[in-house]
Order: structure tokens, then C-alpha cells, then sequence
């Protein structure tokens, strides 16, 4: 009871738990098993509520839906994040969840004087994004968009500024 007083737990993740510290007594398989499913049966187990509560920590620490599926399957859990956010009523838009992770992670843009390190940091920043669990459609515009040079940035705030004297979306 101990160990649910203190945050959510999966059934799979309170069993490895359990089997940590009791896994050499006498008939522990049946005992724990008996014990979680009284528990579940009570209400105060729950792998819906732990799921819920896993995949809201892990969306605001910045992870992306492929690492999402990664995290909850290490502990025990099935579902996709997709069914695990509908329990948590949760809506997620990762293009700008994307732009968050980038821009706190990589504040300056990158520098276009070495073509090689230019190179070398685009892929850093790329497979940053990539181990955070992102799609490549989530990030590789805000990646491209730094590397295009400042033209391409000017005539885009041009055309926004246009589109908005001009009234049109």
C-alpha cells in the first residue's frame, strides 16, 4: 500500500516491483498475483488511471508519439498512447510541441559561415528530435527554415504581412 500511496502504478509495474523485494519467498507467484487482482478489483490499481497519468508527465517533459508507444510498453502497458490520451482526455498538437522541444533545446539558429559544421549540426539537431520521439514531418521544416538563410526568412515575413494588409488568410 506503501508503494500506491505515492504516485499511479501499472499492475505489471507493481509486480516487478514487488517481485524485487519479496521474488524469494514462498509461493510469491500466486500470493502477488491474488493480491494486485484484489486491488484492481477495489479500485486502487489501475492501469487506465496509470497510463493517464504516465502519458500527461511524459507529454509535458517534451517527448514526442513514437517514443510515447516506447515508454508505456516499458512499463507494462499496451494501449497506444492515441487510446491511453483519449482516457486522459488529452489533445496533443506535436507540430507545436515539436517547436517548444526545439527552441528550448536549440535557442540559436545555426551558423551558415562552415557548410561542413553546418552539416554536422543539422544532423545533431536532427537526431535530438528523432531520440525525443518525433516524426520527421514535426521537425524537419523547423530545421530547414533555419538553414534556408535569411531571404527565404525575409519574404516569408513579407507574404505574412501582405496576407494580413490584404485581409487573406
Amino acid at each position: 500500500m506503501d508503494l500506491l500511496a505515492r504516485r499511479e502504478h501499472g499492475v505489471e509495474e507493481l509486480r516487478l516491483k514487488l517481485k524485487r523485494r519479496f521474488g524469494r519467498e514462498e509461493n510469491f507467484e500466486a500470493i502477488a498475483t491474488e493480491q494486485l487482482q484484489r486491488l484492481v478489483d477495489e479500485g486502487l490499481l489501475s492501469d487506465s488511471r496509470f497510463s493517464a497519468a504516465m502519458l500527461r508527465q511524459l507529454v509535458s517533459k517534451g517527448i514526442g508519439p513514437l517514443r510515447l508507444d516506447q515508454e508505456l510498453r516499458n512499463k507494462g502497458i499496451q494501449e497506444s498512447w492515441q487510446a491511453c490520451a483519449v482516457l486522459a482526455e488529452l489533445e496533443v498538437d506535436w507540430g507545436q510541441q515539436a517547436r517548444e522541444v526545439y527552441s528550448k533545446r536549440f535557442p540559436h539558429p545555426i551558423s551558415e559561415n562552415d557548410p561542413a559544421a553546418s552539416r554536422r549540426e543539422w544532423g545533431r539537431r536532427a537526431r535530438f528530435m528523432q531520440y525525443r520521439g518525433f516524426e520527421s514531418d514535426h521537425f524537419m521544416a523547423l530545421i530547414e527554415y533555419e538553414t534556408a538563410g535569411i531571404d527565404q526568412q525575409v519574404t516569408a515575413h513579407l507574404l505574412l504581412a501582405a496576407c494580413r494588409l490584404y485581409g487573406k488568410p
